[in-house]
Parts: structure tokens; sequence; C-alpha cells
């Protein structure tokens, strides 16, 4: 079973527990083995100082007489003494107030006693103490490298793995664009083909639904221009029969209502192909600019008003336009259909502190916020349309990586906002 934790913490956590572990073993062998190795040469030179005197004064009575230990002590810090009392070799350590002594018993050859001599091993003791006390600073900063590079080799670990990750969170704006094996190390080479083939069958899903949509869209048309072309002709026989009449008029209506939704289901094709095309980097603002002029001829001809107001004047990103226009379009086209004669249609391009936002503010009747509009087939009580043009804006919206909203306002004028959202995070920090 694998476990919940992030596969980087997990080898971070491992390696550096196991090379602390090891850091810490190698510095309390080397604190040993040092120490070991300074206690051991004093005791030997002491018990070497005493067996040379012994070879000296092979008798104690020479010994006590000819000795001098007071130049000996002065010297070499060494107290060099008699006892009357015949012990085996034996090494003691003492302290007494801040001194340290080592204090090496060795027999007499030949008398009832035993030479004593006695060291100050304060300044060797103090040696010890700076070396444990280094001994502990490389330590620390043994630890504080082993967190380093601890971390460089978990982030080295998961550098593919983010790599692959940061393509397939922008796989829209890369339009399916297959994995290049080359850039990944070969332990990740069959992920990536696997990845590979199944983008392979992700597209020619698509092309093949889409290529079913249009088709199927076509055929259809045709027999319905033949049924509606046959009605009118033969409504123009019927004149004076009101009955026949009507019966022929509400089939145009629902000839005219299945070419309308015929006509969305051929758009929701070509915006599944749409998905394909491959981003530009532009001057959006330019873009919308552009359109903009198109839609106030446009609106002037219907009897409404159209202003539009740019806050900035240059908003460069990586855009597909043909996704983009689609969801424009739309948002516009409603605002012209709801919004009575005389009145304003606005096109507002602002930014706030995370996003830029395209605004299409209308004074239609507004909307039932409570109902999901962009669902299929979902229409407002006052569309005749087939309710499809929010579901394919909203597909469009997704495949961009832009978020679209839709509310009524609230500056006390009757009307609706439609936005169209461009997160800064994704389009002004992603370098697809």
């Amino acid at each position: 079973m694998f476990s919940k934790r992030s596969l980087s913490s997990s080898f971070f956590l491992e390696i550096t527990v196991i090379m602390t572990a090891m850091l810490i073993a190698v510095m309390l062998f080397l604190s040993f083995f040092i120490s070991s190795y300074i206690n051991r040469g004093i005791e030997k030179r002491l018990i070497s100082d005493a067996q040379r005197i012994v070879s000296i004064y092979p008798n104690k009575d020479e010994f006590l007489k000819e000795f001098n230990s007071f130049n000996l002590n002065r010297i070499f810090g060494l107290n060099v003494s008699f006892e009357n009392r015949i012990t085996p070799i034996s090494v003691i350590r003492e302290q007494k107030g801040n001194n340290y002594y080592l204090k090496v018993r060795y027999p007499y050859p030949n008398s009832n006693g035993s030479l004593v001599l006695v060291k100050d091993i304060t300044d060797e003791k103090s040696m010890l103490e700076n070396i444990y006390l280094i001994m502990l600073l490389i330590t620390l900063v043994g630890f504080i490298f082993i967190l380093y590079y601890a971390h460089k080799l978990s982030s080295q670990l998961v550098k593919p793995l983010n790599k692959l990750t940061y393509k397939f969170n922008n796989m829209n704006e890369s339009i399916l664009k297959p994995i290049d094996t080359k850039e990944l190390p070969k332990e990740f080479e069959m992920l990536a083909n696997a990845f590979n083939t199944l983008i392979n069958k992700i597209k020619t899903s698509i092309n093949y639904r889409k290529e079913l949509y249009v088709g199927t869209a076509h055929e259809l048309k045709t027999p319905l221009a033949v049924m509606r072309l046959k009605n009118q002709i033969t409504l123009m026989k019927y004149k004076k029969n009101d009955n026949i009449r009507e019966t022929l008029q509400q089939n145009l209506e629902s000839i005219d209502t299945l070419n309308n939704m015929i006509h969305n289901i051929l758009e929701y094709g070509r915006a599944e192909g749409g998905q394909f095309e491959k981003p530009q980097r532009l001057n959006i603002i330019r873009l919308i600019a552009k359109k903009a002029e198109e839609y106030e001829l446009l609106a002037h001809s219907k009897n409404r008003d159209f202003i539009y107001v740019f806050e900035t004047e240059r908003f460069m990103i990586n855009i597909q336009p043909l996704l983009f226009m689609q969801i424009f379009q739309n948002f516009v086209q409603n605002a012209m259909r709801f919004t009575p004669e005389g009145g304003l249609i606005k096109v507002w391009v602002h930014t706030d502190e995370k996003n830029f936002i395209v605004d299409i503010i209308d004074e239609g009747p507004g909307i039932d916020e409570s109902e999901n509009l962009f669902a299929p087939f979902k229409r407002s009580k006052d569309s005749t349309g087939a309710g499809l043009g929010l579901f394919l804006a909203q597909n469009a919206a997704e495949s961009m990586g832009v978020i679209l909203s839709l509310k009524n306002r609230t500056d006390g004028v009757r009307g609706a906002v439609a936005s169209i959202i461009f997160p800064f995070e994704r389009f002004l920090h992603s370098n697809y």
C-alpha cells in the first residue's frame, strides 16, 4: 500500500535520518578513538618513565638518596614518590578542585614498596573538551549540509513528476501536445509513453466525435431545408384557409427551432476541434476593440447603444483566439437579444488584484441566479434559443483555462453582467 505522505517528503525524511545517524556514529567513534588515544598515550609515557627510573636506580635506597623529584616536577609536571606498599601496576584518575591528575603505581623491584608517579593532565583534559566541542560543531554543520543535500536530492527525484504535472495542468493550452521523452530520465520514459498513448486516444476520440457531430448536423440540415421549402410553397397556396396556414406556420417555426439546434450542434463540433487551435501571443485589448467596433454598428442597426471601456491599453497573453471569440460573441449576442430598444450594452475591460476581467453588461430582465444557465439545453424564460450557447461557451472556457461568471447587476439598474475572467496566476506565470 502506498502512503498518502508525499514521495518527496518520505525520501527527504529517510535520507536525513540515515545520514544523520551515520554522521553521529562517525563522530562518536572519532571522539572515543581520540580520547582513548590521548589517555593511553599518557598512561604509556608514565609507565615508561617509571620503568626508566627503576632501570637507573635499581636499589630503593639509592633512589631515595639520589633522585631529585623537585626538578622533575618543575620541568615535566611529574611528581614522583615512593610508597611503602607493594601493588601491581595500576592507573588511577583523580580530580582535585579544578585540576585532573593521572596516578600510576609501579612495583619497585627488590623492595617492599611501589613507585608512584602523578601527572597533572588538566591541559590534556581541556584539549579533549575543545576537540569534543569542535566535533559537535562539525556535527551541526554536517546536519545542515545533510538537510540541504536531502532537500536537493528529493527535489531532483520529483522534478520529472513535477514536469509531467505541469504539462498536464497546461494541457488545454498545449492542445494535447505529446510529451517529449528526451527531457525525462529513462525511469520515466515508460510513464511518458503511456501518457502519450492516452493523449493520442483522446485526440482520436475528439476528432471522431467532431466528425460525427458535424456530419450528422449536415445530414439533418438538408432534409429540413427541403421540408421548410415545401411548407413555404404550400403556405402560399392556402392564403385563405386560416387553420391550414396556422398549422403550416407552426411547422415552419418547429423547423426553424430544429435548424437552430442543429446549428448549435455544428458549433459544438467546431468547438471540439477548436481545442486543437495553437495558442497565440497577442494583445487581447486590440482583439476585443476590433470586434467591439463591429458590434457597435450591429447594435446601432438594432436601435441599441453600445459602448466599450478599456482601463488598460495593452495586455499580452497566450490564448486561442477562436475559442475566446466564441465566448465573447455569445455574451455580446445575448446582451443584444435581451436589452430592449434604446437600452445600453457596455463592454468593460478592467483588472483586479488577481485577474484580468472582460465584463459584458446589459439592461435586460436579468437572470435567475439559482439556476445553472451553463448546463446544456438550459434556457431563461425569455429565451427562444436552443439552450446550447452558454454550454458551448463554458466548454470553450474550460479548454482555455478562463472562468465564466453570469450575475445580475448590483448598481441599481436592471440587467445582467457576463464576465470572462483570466487569472493572472495562470496566464502571466505560465510559459506554455
